[in-house]
């Protein structure tokens, strides 16, 4: 990248790249191209883009800090699985009934009989992805008590703090995908000022996780000198 920022490009800015740099280069990559296009106001679709962006950072950053959480399901081949036994069944593919409705049955009250080991894989599968699946919240958890591990039993502490961060990202959250509305019917005119507060939230957090990278690293040199 070129030496020479724009004006936009603050010190808190400058540290934020830096840090992505060495920590997340994918995750600068969205965060660069969204401070351009909230400074570009005839970017056009930037708040959505912008929007996708931030919400892309939220959800990453616990895996940069924290690591990726165990126990990932693997879809594919669940399912998979699943339409192996449900061909070998001969259960329809295209969403018609396995059974023959009489003129006596409404089609939307009949009750459709499956093979129970079909059901069994289709309630497994349901089961493991509600276990699995990580909640906003959790993941903010996840995320600051990696940053410090003195957090993991704050959970009073951590609390604001997790509050603070999934409502300055929910704004974005909820305009990262096409609703059929154009940029000024979704806010375009306070997206500078919610993409500042999301940086200060988004530093605050880094700084934290530059204090105990520094600390740790001034250990290790002590250590090996």
């Amino acid at each position: 990248m070129n030496s020479q920022f724009p004006d936009y490009w603050n010190e808190m800015r400058k540290e934020l790249r830096a840090w992505f740099e060495r920590n997340a280069p994918s995750l600068g990559e969205l965060y660069e191209g969204a401070l351009r296009m909230v400074f570009d106001e005839k970017f056009p679709g930037r708040v959505r883009l912008v929007s996708h962006a931030v919400r892309e950072i939220r959800n990453r950053l616990p895996d940069v800090i924290a690591g990726y959480k165990s126990g990932l399901l693997s879809y594919k081949n669940r399912l998979d699985k699943i339409a192996e036994i449900w061909e070998r069944y001969g259960l329809p593919l295209d969403g018609s009934l396995p059974i023959k409705v009489t003129k006596q049955e409404s089609p939307l009250t009949t009750e459709v009989p499956i093979p129970i080991e079909v059901y069994r894989k289709i309630a497994k599968l349901i089961c493991d992805h509600i276990q699995t699946r990580e909640k906003p919240s959790e993941a903010a958890k996840r995320l600051f008590q990696a940053i410090d591990p003195k957090n993991e039993k704050a959970e009073g502490i951590l609390r604001p703090r997790i509050d603070h961060w999934i409502k300055v990202t929910k704004w974005f959250v909820e305009r990262a995908h096409e609703r059929g509305t154009t940029d000024d019917e979704m806010g375009a005119d306070e997206l500078r000022e919610r993409f500042e507060i999301f940086e200060a939230a988004l530093s605050a957090i880094l700084r934290e996780f530059f204090k105990t990278e520094d600390e740790l690293n001034a250990i290790l040199e002590e250590a090996n000198s």
